[in-house]
């Protein structure tokens, strides 16, 4: 294959169908009938020699030979119009983008919700979406263009050289009780800590951390509920004698929102990162260089507040 046998419009199509899995949402993407849509991708499987997407129900699914190609079309095609752009300095006041953001619950209301409002003052046409963050999915949304950044805070493994890591800030753990809580009067016990019934909510790793701090005197929490989401974990904490351990920053909003009591811990303060990833693609792009810039912002606001 020569460089003259691909049309730059091809890999423009082949971004938007890795980013819609959709030949018909790839083409209100970019303008054109979902018949144009379909010829390009013809073409490119011949290109390619390969499939590129098989259908899936009402979805196109990436093969593996798409997924390979993905992080260098996002490079190819960041170049070209970083190339093509006007030399006008960015002005993020006047730029109109929509993000995808992945991180658990607990990052949205931390994080996103925060961010939304900062730019809504700064930027009111930079909008920013929540989209559920999965662990071992991560990877390939960002590679993908499904997602632009993850707000990570499960500690997800990074293993690939094209994808950007930012540490926010360090967190902790905080346990939360409903008010008059017995166990919020004085630090209790690690045993009694741990017998005392405990809220497993999706997507933090809280339960699997307190249970290694206590892993040497042999005590394992009790797990009374595990759920799916903050709302129903927060409405066990205020409604039983359950603990609900969240991030501080998560702490400190539903303590202010809800009267929740601290209960303190029977070891040391268990400390996680707060982390954002994000493709190497975007690194030259300014308005998420901008958005990863106001993010960090808006930690050591936090911070500073705090």
């Amino acid at each position: 294959m020569h460089l003259r046998e691909v049309d730059a419009n091809l890999l423009v199509t082949l971004d938007a169908l890795l980013v819609d899995a959709s030949v018909t949402r790839a083409a209100e993407r970019l303008g054109r009938s979902a018949s144009a849509i379909s010829h390009a991708l013809a073409k490119l499987r011949e290109i390619f020699a390969d499939e590129l997407f098989v259908r899936a129900g009402q979805r196109l699914v990436p093969t593996a030979k798409a997924l390979e190609l993905a992080p260098t079309v996002h490079v190819i095609l960041a170049g070209m119009e970083s190339l093509l752009r006007p030399s006008k300095p960015f002005d993020p006041s006047e730029t109109s983008r929509d993000f995808a953001i992945a991180t658990s619950e607990a990052g949205e209301l931390m994080l996103v919700q925060p961010l939304r409002r900062r730019l809504q003052q700064l930027a009111p046409s930079v909008r920013v979406g929540w989209t559920p963050s999965n662990r071992e999915d991560n990877t390939d949304a960002l590679r993908s263009g499904r997602s632009h950044f993850v707000i990570d805070i499960e500690g997800t493994p990074l293993q690939a050289p094209d994808i950007r890591v930012l540490k926010l800030r360090d967190d902790t753990l905080v346990t939360l009780a409903r008010p008059g809580h017995p166990l919020a009067r004085a630090k209790p016990k690690a045993a009694a800590f741990a017998a005392s019934g405990h809220i497993a909510v999706h997507g933090l790793p809280a339960i699997a951390l307190i249970d290694g701090e206590l892993a040497a005197q042999k005590i394992v929490c009790t797990v009374t509920a595990r759920v799916s989401s903050m709302l129903v974990g927060l409405l066990l904490a205020l409604n039983s004698d359950a603990l609900l351990t969240v991030p501080a920053s998560l702490a400190a909003i539903l303590e202010r929102q809800f009267g929740l009591n601290r209960v303190r811990q029977p070891f040391r303060p268990i400390g996680f990162p707060l982390r954002l990833m994000w493709h190497s693609s975007y690194d030259r792009d300014e308005c998420h260089a901008w958005v990863r810039a106001e993010l960090a912002n808006l930690v050591h606001a936090m911070e500073g507040s705090a």
